[in-house]
């Protein structure tokens, strides 16, 4: 029996063999198609605790989960939802695993990834409105140290998914995720599995690695996912003082 995905190193070794940069679309593809299925078991197990009955299963079966939308059923990669509240805590995960071969930046997909992510919020909150939505777009870090006299491909990352993010309320904007994250991981075998995250709302450097003190890691990734979902659905109140 394989044992569940807890950390984001097992995630990356499992979905090898990762291609090399010039291999064939189809290989990059069917790699990361990999790597996001096992990227969505880790977070639903690191998110079971505090969302029993959240999908994927913990050993990754049931996998991009149908939840009701405006438009019929329509898949999410991590899904807690319940019978009282439908969708109560969605995760849309991304990855962006190879730079373009002409422009040597992680740039040219951003466009065809920002139509997924609008399509998703407005077709989930159009029918549930009250449900939240966290976005996680990752890059390879190398991807903070390309862009020549231009902003990094992280930098451009940040301000591009931004104007997809920070949708305050159910009455707000439906084509907004609550949180977007960007996340930077490294797959050499020096620093293979360090994975950062850093929040979309924040400025980022516009070139190299954005400061320790900025960005989250796992753990407290995980504690923000859970704290945003209380803030829409169980919501701190605070007495006067006598």
């Amino acid at each position: 029996m394989v044992s569940p995905i807890t950390s984001f190193k097992e995630a990356l070794d499992r979905a090898e063999p990762r291609p090399a940069s010039a291999s064939a679309k189809a290989e990059k593809k069917n790699y990361a198609e990999r790597l996001s299925r096992h990227i969505s078991t880790l977070f639903a197990n690191r998110l079971r605790d505090s969302f029993p009955t959240i999908l994927p299963n913990a050993d990754g079966t049931r996998q991009e989960s149908f939840v009701r939308a405006a438009r019929g059923p329509k898949k999410l990669d991590v899904n807690y939802s319940t019978p009282e509240l439908g969708l109560g805590l969605g995760l849309s995960i991304k990855t962006i695993n190879f730079r373009d071969g002409t422009t040597k930046r992680y740039t040219k997909n951003y466009s065809r990834v920002d139509n997924e992510l609008r399509a998703e919020a407005k077709d989930y909150h159009e029918r549930q409105p009250y449900s939240v939505l966290v976005a996680i777009v990752f890059l390879p870090s190398d991807a903070t140290q390309c862009g020549g006299s231009e902003a990094s491909s992280f930098g451009q990352a940040v301000k591009y998914f931004r104007v997809r993010s920070e949708r305050t309320g159910p009455r707000d904007e439906e084509e907004k995720f609550e949180r977007i994250f960007v996340a930077l991981y490294d797959h050499d075998a020096s620093e293979r599995g360090r994975v950062v995250f850093f929040d979309v709302s924040n400025p980022p450097p516009k070139h190299g690695r954005p400061s320790d003190g900025s960005v989250l890691t796992l753990d407290e990734l995980v504690r923000a996912l859970v704290a945003e979902y209380n803030r829409r659905n169980d919501p701190d109140f605070e007495w006067a003082e006598q």
